[in-house]
């Protein structure tokens, strides 16, 4: 019997999965690409994330052939980078999405059941990708590991948010320091090609997200508590003083109004960053 504990962040991602899937009929985990023209509602999400997904196909450098998709959701960018031609290697240490990957992909895919800096390469890659999983990782260590990945002349593909200095962890939680990263990637031999702030164009995510939560699961844990509480109050009391700091911890974050595009504007950076292996320096 295993007695590991599931990680929350892996559940996290699962649930949304789920609830993408019934809710909007998609299978990306990740943030949508908004343009001007495309209207901010809920019925729009597939279609700003299939534009983000482009948005990553579109900066995929020419000669690339293999592809290591590090964190890879369900599989839904790595079935477009095949669909275009690429091979692609997937990581993912959620074994419910790993399995997702295979059901949707069987034998056109590898899919590494690992963490990206536990992981054993026998292969070297063209490309390593980050699609919104480089926040999950230890930067040096992950970059070590992309040194190891890649082979001579290599790429690694970013696209991910970052914390702006000096903002903190609160209210908007995720992602790395930006400026930590930028010095820290110094360290290692890459070239940058690309460096994109598409912010404003992710940043109405949020606020398709606070309109679900508002809409639906706000209600839902209001009735779903008042039932517990008048049916089960020794019980309900024992739950709240017990899981007091977790419960304190999600109405911070998903039910006190922070979720917002200018919360997100004000906190992050989204970019999309391309760095090619400079020749020669690779140890």
């Amino acid at each position: 019997m295993d007695n590991s504990k599931v990680s929350s962040k892996e559940v996290g991602l699962e649930i949304g999965l789920v609830l993408g899937r019934f809710l909007f009929n998609t299978e990306h985990l990740h943030y949508g690409y908004w343009p001007k023209e495309l209207p901010i509602e809920p019925s729009n999400l597939k279609e700003a994330q299939d534009l983000h997904s482009k948005l990553i196909l579109d900066a995929i450098p020419d000669g690339v052939q293999t592809i290591l998709d590090v964190g890879s959701g369900s599989g839904g960018l790595a079935e477009k980078m095949i669909a275009a031609g690429y091979q692609v290697h997937c990581v993912s240490p959620s074994e419910y999405l790993a399995d997702r990957i295979e059901e949707n992909l069987g034998e056109k895919v590898r899919v590494f059941r690992n963490t990206f800096e536990r992981l054993v390469l026998d292969d070297t890659y063209d490309l390593v990708l980050f699609s919104e999983s480089f926040q999950y990782v230890k930067i040096l260590k992950a970059l070590d590991q992309v040194i190891t990945a890649l082979g001579m002349d290599g790429h690694l593909l970013i696209c991910d948010f970052f914390r702006q200095p000096g903002t903190g962890r609160r209210p908007l939680g995720g992602g790395h320091d930006w400026q930590t990263f930028q010095d820290k990637i110094t360290e290692f031999p890459f070239q940058e090609l690309l460096n994109q702030d598409i912010t404003a164009e992710t940043a109405p995510t949020m606020d398709v997200l606070t309109a679900f939560i508002d809409e639906v699961a706000d209600p839902v844990r209001t009735l779903s508590a008042r039932y517990l509480n008048s049916h089960y109050p020794r019980i309900m009391r024992m739950v709240y003083w017990y899981f007091a700091k977790r419960i304190a911890k999600i109405n911070r974050i998903y039910f006190s109004g922070s979720l917002t595009s200018e919360m997100f504007n004000r906190m992050k950076t989204y970019r999309l960053l391309l760095y090619r292996m400079i020749p020669g320096d690779k140890e």
